[in-house]
């Protein structure tokens, strides 16, 4: 087992520069070897302002450099697939954005390949860091507010959020899916985490036609252990509460402006004999933590919070529910 985590980046995107380099930089058991950018003036700029050894225009020659043994993946969704596959086949570990493709096809891909090769693939789903969240898992779990009937849950990024107009995330070929990929994989995501249960249906529906990228996406999910949830996820409304509520059949969870990863709320668990307890959480850098505990599992040999099999789901989950909201259906999901 490696003493020291060798980190190569590929995407130097807004998200890599503000959260994920200096989150890799702030762990003692990790060092930053190399970066990729398309340009050679881009990639030197991030390598000098991060202390990384050396700079690229090309992953390929990242992936030959012997001293990287973890690559992060930042780069535009459909390209995911193609630059993870290729770290397994150099023997690097994955670390790699959300989502982890843009089709279930190319996730199974990733996760064979990764097998294959045993490396380790984790992917950023940095909401299960969220001390939040982590807490309403514990309560879900622990059975105080009884079985799970109903979630209902709003993650809103605001209308016409600026870091999505006019960039890749508006093009179908490079991002996929529109708000459903961009905000809703980290809320789908949450709800298997909480719940502990894997979605059977789902029923979608979205404010485009087949091919335009929506903004508003409206989804229904029944569960394996019989919970429901109702699930509004856009970028159209202003003002979103971004909220969330847990009906147990002894209680209810109640989180305030928690659903999104850069704001704090409160979290309010009541019980069915009145009891209730209510806890404020100020926002944390999720993303950090979730680089943190991924190089930390390299390290120590323990299992990443979200692995491939948690990609995988998440892609075959929004794979199901773009059939459903452009072809009418509801879709169940294959065991």
């Amino acid at each position: 087992m490696a003493s020291t985590n060798g980190w190569g980046l590929i995407g130097t995107g807004r998200i890599a520069e503000d959260r994920v380099l200096p989150a890799i930089n702030s762990y003692d058991g990790n060092r930053l070897v190399g970066v990729v950018s398309r340009t050679q003036a881009r990639a030197d700029d991030f390598a000098r302002r991060f202390n990384a050894r050396h700079a690229y225009t090309d992953y390929g020659g990242l992936l030959r450099n012997p001293d990287v043994t973890v690559i992060a993946i930042h780069t535009p969704n459909a390209q995911h697939a193609e630059q993870a596959i290729a770290a397994a086949r150099a023997g690097k570990h994955v670390f790699c954005d959300k989502p982890m493709a843009t089709s279930a096809a190319d996730a199974e891909r990733i996760v064979r390949e990764c097998e294959k090769a045993g490396v380790t693939l984790g992917v950023n789903f940095h909401n299960r860091h969220m001390p939040c969240f982590v807490e309403t898992r514990r309560v879900v779990q622990s059975g105080e507010i009884g079985d799970v009937l109903m979630v209902q849950l709003e993650a809103g990024a605001g209308r016409g959020a600026a870091s999505v107009a006019q960039t890749w995330r508006q093009d179908p070929a490079m991002a996929g899916l529109g708000t459903t990929m961009n905000v809703g994989t980290h809320v789908y995501d949450i709800l298997r985490y909480i719940l502990g249960s894997e979605i059977i249906t789902v029923t979608a529906m979205f404010d485009t036609a087949p091919g335009v990228m929506e903004a508003t996406s409206l989804a229904t999910f029944k569960f394996a252990n019989g919970a429901m949830a109702q699930v509004n996820v856009n970028q159209s409304t202003p003002n979103p509460y971004n909220d969330f509520v847990i009906y147990g059949s002894k209680g209810r969870i109640t989180g305030r402006a928690l659903t999104r990863s850069r704001a704090g709320g409160e979290l309010l668990v009541r019980l069915n004999d009145g009891n209730e307890r209510k806890t404020e959480y100020p926002a944390i850098n999720a993303h950090a933590a979730c680089v943190v505990a991924f190089s930390k599992a390299l390290l120590e040999g323990g299992a990443p919070a979200a692995s491939g099999i948690d990609g995988l789901r998440s892609v075959q989950l929004t794979d199901a529910m773009g059939k459903s909201a452009w072809e009418g259906v509801h879709v169940r999901l294959a065991g």
